[in-house]
């Protein structure tokens, strides 16, 4: 009988075993889903930033543009970058000009500053 209640230990031992291997290979397969995660989140936020910062310099070329140009140079100002869309619309009131600029992302990012600029 000792023979079968070692036998039996020993099942109870591997099977164990077993179940913590298993435990740890989830928890560790958690643990790096969670990490890769992170890394790909921080990515897009820095490719965000990126995308907002540029067009906040295109922002400030087009006011200054605007401020030493006349409405036919402004009516045909393009942008030289293909990544970004820019509408400028001008309204006049009370003898002020008034430009209502958009810059946008042409892809998908939401990337979109507008503002008005007093001429």
């Amino acid at each position: 009988m000792p023979i079968l209640e070692n036998k039996n230990f020993m099942n109870t031992k591997s099977s164990f075993a077993l179940f913590i291997t298993m435990v740890l290979i989830v928890l560790f397969g958690l643990l790096s889903i969670g990490i890769v995660e992170n890394r790909v989140f921080s990515n897009n936020l820095n490719t965000l930033k990126y995308l907002h910062l540029q067009a906040k310099i295109h922002m400030n070329k087009t006011k200054k543009f605007i401020q030493n140009s006349n409405d036919t140079q402004i009516s045909n100002f393009i942008l030289n970058d293909e990544r970004y869309d820019i509408i400028i619309d001008k309204k006049n009131e009370n003898n002020i000009s008034k430009y209502y600029i958009i810059i946008r992302t042409v892809d998908d990012t939401p990337i979109r500053l507008s503002d008005i600029f007093i001429k």
